[in-house]
């Protein structure tokens, strides 16, 4: 199996000291970032969910940045970072939490760390600087636990006022905490591109384009961890992670799997 053929869709969100899983020490992001600039292509989202749509050759040893919730250490250390390297990515924020912090019902509060998040100006100014934004909500639920008028305020409410603020086309929508259903799947669809969920996994040509899986960079903190990306190493690493999530009834983004 050539590793080299499937995309991975990589997730970021606290760029900070700390040890909650949510969070990435500045240093180890820089060292990260240096290597996928020496060592692969870091591309949009777009143009790995484009090649999904069309039924194209999915872009080889190609690496997509997102970052989930929208931190403000987003806009400190990690895009002076990206912009130095000129590496492009998506960030999925909460339109209405801005400016306030990640308290949001749900969290363990004993493994989640409260933090800053980005306000309105911050994420004006980012996205002039070319920096693309997508949505995840409006306030962080568990979306197939809200009636489907909620959902659909959170999912549709929360691309028109991201579009109004920066300017920019919303195609695409990370689902809180990673879950969705068939329901909120396609009121996902019926107003963005793509989904982004929480699938440990790389992208293959059978992908969701509206569950695409995602590998989150806690579980490559170490940096030899994080050097097998496109190895046969890696892929079995991912599928030992994805294993874990079947056993907890996670969806994984593969048409086969959509779940009702």
């Amino acid at each position: 199996m050539d590793a080299t053929q499937f995309p991975v869709i990589l997730t970021y969100h606290s760029i900070s000291e700390g040890r909650s899983p949510l969070q990435i020490a500045p240093g180890l992001f820089a060292e990260q970032m240096q290597w996928l600039h020496d060592n692969v292509r870091v591309a949009p989202l777009a143009e790995v969910v484009s090649a999904l749509a069309d039924r194209k050759s999915l872009p080889q040893r190609t690496v997509v940045l997102t970052f989930d919730d929208g931190f403000s250490d987003f806009y400190s250390f990690a895009a002076p970072e990206l912009q130095r390297l000129s590496l492009p990515a998506t960030i999925f924020v909460l339109t209405g939490l801005c400016g306030k912090r990640n308290n949001w019902l749900g969290q363990d509060a004993n493994w989640i760390n409260q933090h800053d998040l980005m306000n309105w100006q911050q994420v004006e100014e980012l996205a002039q600087d070319g920096f693309q934004f997508g949505a995840h909500s409006v306030s962080h639920p568990n979306l197939p636990e809200i009636s489907a008028r909620e959902a659909d305020r959170e999912v549709a409410g929360s691309k028109t006022e991201l579009q109004q603020r920066t300017g920019q086309s919303v195609d695409f929508f990370a689902y809180p905490f990673g879950r969705w259903n068939a329901r909120v799947r396609a009121l996902v669809q019926q107003h963005y591109r793509g989904g982004c969920s929480t699938g440990a996994g790389v992208v293959r040509p059978d992908a969701d384009p509206f569950a695409l899986p995602r590998v989150d960079v806690h579980y490559l903190r170490r940096p030899t961890w994080f050097r097998t990306l496109f190895t046969t190493r890696f892929l079995t690493y991912v599928a030992g992670r994805r294993f874990v999530r079947r056993l907890r009834r996670q969806p994984e983004g593969v048409y086969a799997r959509v779940e009702s």
